[in-house]
C-alpha cells in the first residue's frame, strides 16, 4: 500500500499581520480534522488550557486530536516525528517567522510523506504599503507576497471598504495570488470540500460545484482551461485521466495560480473535480468553466 501523503500549508506574513491569531483559531477549529501546526515558540500560542491533553517536551497534544510542535530540532527532525504518527494526523501547518521566506519553507511540502498544499500570507491592510516601502524591511515584505498562493488580508474591520480595495489593487500588481479577506471558510485555506460530493454551503461560507468527466483530457487543453479560471475561484482538486501522463489517474490540486499534477495515490478511479470559490461568487460561472474542460462532443 502506498503511503499516506499529508497535505503541508506555509503560513506567512510579516511581523503582526495575525498570524498567530489565525493558529489558535485553527487549534480549536473542528472543521479542518486532526492538525499538526508547526510553530518557532509555544509562548506566542494562546492554547485553551482545558484542551491540553498534555505537554511532552516540544510537543503539545490536544484533546481534539491536534498536536503543537516547536522546532527546537529543525524543520527534519520534526517532520519526522509528525510523519510517523501520519495515522492521527490529517494535515500539518508550518507557521514561518515574521522575517521568514514562506515559499522556501514550502519546499519541506516535497519530502516523502508529504504534499504541499499551498502557501497562504497573511497581509495586515493598514500598514502593507507603507512597509512596503521601508528600505530596511521593504524588500522582505514584498517577497513574502510574491511567494504566496493565497493572500488573507487581515484587520479589514479597520478600514473604510474603499481603502481595503485600493490595498487589494496593490497587491494584483504585486501578485496573481487570490486575495482573501479575513475571517474566511476553512475551505478556501485549505480546499476541505469532498471530492465527488456536492456541499451545501451558505452565501457567507464559499461557493463549490462538482462535475464529473467521462473521458479524458489532453495535457494541452489543461493548461489553457487553467488560465481561463474565473476570479472568485480559489481552490480546484480531483482527479482526471490525463493522455499525456503514463499513470492511470491524475490528482489535480490547484492553489490560488498554481496548478500540480501527480499520480493519485487513491483507490479512486472516478474522474472528477471539485472547485471552490469565494463568497457570491455565481456559482453558474463555476459550473460552465469546470465543463470547459469536458472535451466537445
Amino acid at each position: 500500500m502506498s503511503e499516506k501523503n499529508l497535505p503541508l500549508t506555509v503560513i506567512g506574513g510579516y511581523l503582526g499581520a495575525g498570524k498567530t491569531t489565525l493558529i489558535n483559531d485553527l487549534l480549536t477549529n473542528s472543521d479542518i480534522g486532526r492538525v499538526a501546526i508547526i510553530v518557532n515558540d509555544f509562548g506566542e500560542i494562546n492554547i485553551d488550557e482545558s484542551l491540553i491533553l498534555s505537554h511532552d517536551g516540544d510537543t503539545i497534544s490536544l484533546a481534539n486530536g491536534c498536536i503543537c510542535c516547536s522546532l527546537v530540532d529543525g524543520f527534519a527532525e520534526t517532520l519526522t516525528q509528525i510523519k510517523d504518527r501520519s495515522g492521527q494526523i490529517d494535515r500539518v501547518v508550518i507557521e514561518v517567522s515574521g522575517v521568514g521566506e514562506p515559499r522556501k519553507i514550502a519546499q519541506w511540502g516535497h519530502t516523502p510523506g508529504f504534499s504541499l498544499d499551498g502557501v497562504v500570507v497573511l497581509v495586515d491592510p493598514c500598514s502593507v504599503i507603507e512597509r512596503s516601502e521601508d528600505s530596511y524591511v521593504g524588500e522582505t515584505v514584498c517577497s513574502q507576497i510574491m511567494g504566496a498562493d493565497l493572500i488573507l488580508l487581515s484587520r479589514c474591520d479597520l478600514l473604510e471598504e474603499q481603502e481595503i480595495k485600493s490595498v487589494e489593487t496593490w497587491l494584483k500588481g504585486l501578485t496573481q495570488a487570490s486575495v482573501l479577506r479575513n475571517p474566511v471558510s476553512p475551505s478556501l485555506l485549505f480546499g476541505l470540500d469532498k471530492v465527488g460530493q456536492e456541499q451545501e454551503s451558505s452565501s457567507i461560507d464559499h461557493v463549490s460545484a462538482t462535475f464529473e468527466f467521462s473521458d479524458s483530457i489532453d495535457l494541452a487543453a489543461l493548461t489553457l482551461w487553467e488560465k481561463s479560471r474565473p476570479t472568485g475561484v480559489v481552490r480546484v482538486k480531483g482527479f482526471l485521466k490525463i493522455n499525456d501522463r503514463s499513470e492511470e489517474i491524475t490528482e489535480i490540486q490547484m492553489c490560488g495560480p498554481n496548478l500540480t499534477l501527480r499520480a493519485s495515490q487513491s483507490k479512486t478511479q472516478k474522474r472528477v473535480l471539485v472547485a471552490i470559490a469565494t463568497p457570491r461568487t455565481p456559482k453558474a460561472s463555476v459550473v460552465k468553466w469546470l465543463k470547459l474542460l469536458s472535451p466537445a462532443k
